[in-house]
């Protein structure tokens, strides 16, 4: 549907003939207009609320987390001041950055924040697992199963996987389209063992009273530090730079749709 042809998409970019070929329907670049053209204009409703109302959630964590780290920092100042300052310092990316192209540079900042994030909790697992007997004696408790945290379980999941409302976007402003399914593959691969290295080192240093986000147990435990604050001002770029992004397809749906009301 991306593509507006079921042919490769190398085959229009890369004709042999030197001319491009026709497609045999236009191009989509949204998920509601790809439901539009499979289900009609029910199916376009439909999907459009079950998907802003998914990015609207994961907007939502993206502020929770920022004030959670940002109060650790400033604990002088409450949490909601915290997520109402970063609010409105947030619509400026969000306005001025109007293209996927452009807001690749600033995901790019939260990419590298990320995977230094991921490193430092991991290497802070293997430092515990190696100076157990030299660690806090403080006893951690590990259940198998609880269903208490079963509902935020399943939200931090949904959370980590949530990108894919921007996936139209991005193929349709790659440099070659044609390696768009090889990106995707290697990008949630990428996310899945990120996910399972955090959730693992986490549980494994901090038991049941492990945070929601690790970082949090971690400046709990150390007590603070300047690699603690570090780690936290990294968690808070990495948020910083995924909202706009998220905040991207979100925006156009609101537009398209107040295109058929506003005059």
């Amino acid at each position: 549907e991306l593509n507006g042809d079921p042919r490769p998409v190398h085959l229009f970019d890369n004709n042999n003939n030197g001319e491009p070929l026709t497609r045999m329907r236009k191009q989509i670049n949204s998920f509601p207009a790809i439901a539009r053209e499979a289900f009609g204009d029910n199916g376009c409703i439909f999907l459009s609320s079950v998907l802003y109302f998914e990015l609207f959630s994961c907007l939502s964590i993206f502020f929770v987390s920022l004030g959670d780290h940002l109060h650790a920092l400033f604990p002088h100042v409450s949490q909601s001041k915290h997520m109402t300052i970063v609010a409105g310092i947030l619509t400026l990316p969000s306005a001025l950055l109007r293209t996927p192209k452009l807001l690749s540079y600033l995901s790019m900042v939260g990419t590298f924040a990320t995977v230094a994030v991921v490193l430092s909790v991991v290497l802070s697992a293997l430092v515990m697992f190696f100076h157990a007997d030299e660690s806090s004696s403080v006893e951690r408790e590990y259940k198998a199963y609880s269903s208490d945290g079963l509902p935020l379980a399943l939200g931090i999941v949904a959370y980590c996987f949530s990108g894919h409302a921007i996936v139209p976007s991005i193929y349709s402003s790659m440099k070659k389209p044609q390696e768009f399914e090889r990106m995707i593959d290697l990008t949630y691969g990428v996310v899945l063992l990120s996910c399972v290295l955090v959730g693992a080192s986490g549980y494994y240093m901090f038991g049941d009273d492990v945070e929601d986000q690790v970082t949090l147990s971690l400046e709990q435990e150390s007590e603070g530090g300047v690699l603690i604050t570090g780690l936290t001002w990294l968690m808070i770029m990495t948020a910083i730079s995924k909202f706009t992004l998220t905040m991207f397809p979100l925006a156009l749906g609101f537009e398209e749709m107040l295109t058929g009301i506003l005059p």
